[in-house]
């Protein structure tokens, strides 16, 4: 169940890693690529994968491989055939026959007859064709309407009639304008007028509500539309991009930022035999997915998330009466998520759909009974449920649990009943973690890994791949202690700590902030930045501590955790690192005044409101990659959080750090690449007028004009780490003078 011993694998002569900035940010060149893709054979004899050993170069490419289910005989693939269980297609209404279409046309293909059979003769536009009613007609869609052409007379019936003109286009207050009189309030100089040339296109077509797609029931009965109410074009954030092959700066579609209307959602299901209608739409503005058909088509169900995101449907309907029922709701005063969001399925026997919920404040699997409307915890503890799948020989789900700890992960195995849960094998929280179950449900592939070694594949217990380089397995690298942070409210906050063995009372230490705000950097496995985790052994090789914060909002610590943050971003997030930086004064003797902090994107955002609101605390940040408006940034993301600009301005001005950069004191370095599509470069710019504008004079910006918003380059990469820790050295580390 261990990796394999270091000694074992190195020779005397091989070669020594050397702990420097250069070196570390060589990234796959050192550690490879995980395994990935397993898939056991037919009979569970063999197990193949990909794989991308590291071997020197710059990125090492993915080979195939096949090795037995007791962990032995490890060969590329091609050595041998491998086992492949034969693909089955689904039972089709009527096997023998087939539609398609062809120069606009609908044909018939049926065994019975010579040639194709032709039904249409039109030039009218035509998608989507499917066979329907025991195969005696075929639907399609035609400018957005459905229609059922029968196979015998070719007559034509029309099934809905959506016009482009039946409801206006969502329209509201939109972000833009919050964000215009932001600008005059915060700046005082602008570019010439018309300087620039407006560029970038509507992003959302206009116009009343029309079929996006469509799908027929298992029996081909019904027909079920998405039909989607368009929001008025909004204006694109497109990013500038000033390296081109062309010599001329050249526009990166972006999207739209935070306030613009959304397009919504329902469903139509049309009854193909009677013709009746029937919606399926949430009780306010809401997006609603697909519908799931039980395996016997007796039942559908869908999900359907509120525009405010605080509650989401999941619908039941029921194609004999085409009554459609509320199954569950999911509500959050902040907003719905959790690990299973969304989550939804059958059980093989049709009886029962599963999903995940929060109601006990952590995403649990639960199962609704369509024919009663009941619903049965499967799994109800503080403990956080993901990537469930069904085991259908064995009626029981597979999954991955943090019971027992929200540091470790293990697969289960639990009946569709609930019940005792049976752990299968260990598992690791980080984003390489897979696994495959053998068909006889036991033996089972997990690639896992540990806080100082990257993930690696295992077959029941045996380890199987060894993926960094010797040069890489030959330094120590930290194992980090797990830390519990005492809060200000009370809580205790996870942390990872860096301590040189060699520390002394008095020296540096080092913040390091986790970015995607939800996600989880303290478990028992290897970091999600695994290019930090290595610059954390140079920092304490160099004398600092360092510790890595899963802060309020983090991912694997249940609802409350999750929610924290809600209308105050900047609030209990930073408070968990103020915090943490008093812990390592007060438990490691830490000089109050040689504490740094830093993080990328979310981490990089927390890091500006470190420097502009806590100033006392932190001596010098370097802030990646950051966020410092959130008006400024995406929808998705941050109405969900901080609702909406124009509604909820209190919000966006406590949580967004350009409002607060009156209260620099530290050195503050800003690293963002000028092409990033995620947090655009703009960001930096509007806050370096800013910082301008309050006569700061100790901040300093890199650009990085090739790098969108993860670095690609190592060159880039050695060069944003090689400042950050120039600027540690200068202000905290051995530059320090006390003041």
């Amino acid at each position: 169940m261990m990796f394999l011993p270091v000694l074992l694998l190195l020779g005397s002569n091989a070669p020594k890693f050397p702990l420097t900035v250069e070196s570390i940010m060589r990234g796959p060149a050192l550690i490879g690529h995980a395994p990935r893709g397993l898939r056991w054979s037919s009979d569970g004899t063999e197990l193949k994968f990909s794989w991308a050993k590291a071997d020197g170069s710059a990125d090492p490419g993915y080979k195939s491989y096949m090795v037995k289910s007791d962990g032995t005989g490890l060969a590329t693939d091609g050595v041998r055939p491998f086992k492949e269980k034969p693909f089955t297609f689904p039972p089709s209404a009527s096997p023998a026959k087939s539609v398609y279409i062809s120069d606009g046309d609908i044909y018939v293909r049926d065994p019975a007859l010579k040639a194709p059979l032709r039904l249409t003769q039109s030039a009218e536009t035509k998608e989507d064709v499917s066979l329907v009613c025991d195969g005696t007609s075929a639907v399609y869609l035609h400018e957005g309407n459905l229609y059922e052409i029968s196979l015998g007379d070719h007559k034509v019936v029309q099934m809905t009639d959506f016009k482009p003109g039946d409801e206006a286009p969502i329209t509201g207050k939109a972000g833009e304008a919050a964000l215009a009189n932001e600008e005059a309030e915060l700046f005082k100089t602008y570019p010439p007028e018309g300087r620039y040339q407006a560029v970038g296109a509507a992003r959302r077509g206009g116009g009343g509500p029309r079929a996006r797609s469509y799908s027929i029931s298992p029996d081909s009965t019904h027909a079920v539309f998405t039909v989607s109410q368009p929001a008025s074009p909004g204006k694109p954030s497109d990013v500038p991009n000033y390296i081109t092959r062309s010599g001329y700066p050249e526009m990166i579609p972006g999207y739209e930022k935070v306030g613009e209307p959304q397009s919504r959602s329902k469903l139509l299901v049309v009854n193909l035999k009677t013709g009746g209608k029937t919606e399926i739409a949430a009780p306010r503005p809401a997006r609603v997915s697909p519908l799931r058909w039980s395996p016997d088509g007796k039942y559908a169900v869908t999900w359907a998330e509120a525009e405010d995101f605080k509650d989401a449907w999941l619908f039941c309907f029921d194609p004999k009466s085409d009554k459609v029922s509320v199954l569950w709701n999911e509500h959050d005063d902040g907003w719905v998520g959790g690990p299973g969001r969304n989550l939804l399925g059958w059980l093989p026997d049709s009886s029962r759909v599963y999903f995940e919920s929060e109601k006990n404040g952590y995403a649990n699997l639960m199962t609704g009974n369509p024919a009663t409307g009941e619903s049965k915890d499967i799994t109800d503890g503080q403990f956080e449920v993901s990537r469930v799948s069904v085991d259908a020989e064995r009626s029981r789900f597979i999954f991955v649990s943090s019971e027992g700890s929200p540091f470790k992960r293990h697969i289960d195995a639990v009946s569709f009943d609930g019940g005792p849960r049976q752990k299968l094998a260990d598992y690791s929280a980080d984003e390489d973690a897979s696994f495959a179950i053998a068909p006889n449900g036991k033996d089972v592939a997990v690639v896992r890994s540990k806080p100082n070694h990257p993930s690696e594949l295992f077959v029941n217990g045996v380890q199987v791949t060894e993926t960094p380089s010797a040069e890489w397995l030959s330094y120590p690298w930290i194992d980090p202690t797990v830390v519990m942070i005492p809060a200000r409210d009370g809580n205790s906050v996870p942390a990872r700590l860096y301590k040189p063995s060699h520390w002394r009372k008095g020296g540096p230490a080092v913040v390091f902030v986790h970015g995607a705000g939800y996600l989880q950097n303290v478990y028992d496995g290897w970091s999600h930045y695994y290019r930090e985790y290595m610059f954390h052994n140079l920092l304490v090789e160099k004398g600092y501590a360092v510790l890595d914060i899963d802060y309020r909002g983090s991912a694997g610590y249940g609802k409350v955790w999750r929610t924290a943050i809600y209308r105050r971003m900047g609030g209990k997030d930073l408070d968990d690192h103020v915090d943490g930086a008093a812990w390592l004064v007060k438990n490691l003797g830490v000089s109050k005044d040689r504490i740094g902090i830093y993080g990328g994107s979310y981490g990089g955002f927390i890091t500006l409101m470190a420097m502009f609101t806590s100033p006392d605390t932190f001596a010098a940040g370097a802030a990646l990659r950051p966020v410092s408006d959130w008006a400024n940034y995406n929808h998705g993301y941050t109405a969900e959080i901080l609702n909406l600009p124009q509604d909820d301005k209190e919000a966006y001005r406590f949580s967004s750090p350009i409002f607060h950069a009156e209260g620099l004191k530290g050195e503050l370095l800003i690293c963002h690449g000028m092409v990033d599509t995620n947090v655009n470069f703009q960001d930096t710019i509007r806050l370096v007028e800013r910082l301008i504008e309050l006569g700061k004079p100790n901040w300093e910006v890199a650009p990085y004009p090739v790098e969108d918003h993860a670095f690609n380059l190592p060159a880039s990469w050695t060069d944003e780490y090689r400042r950050i820790m120039a600027l540690f050295d200068r202000v905290i580390g051995p530059g320090y003078r006390k003041k």
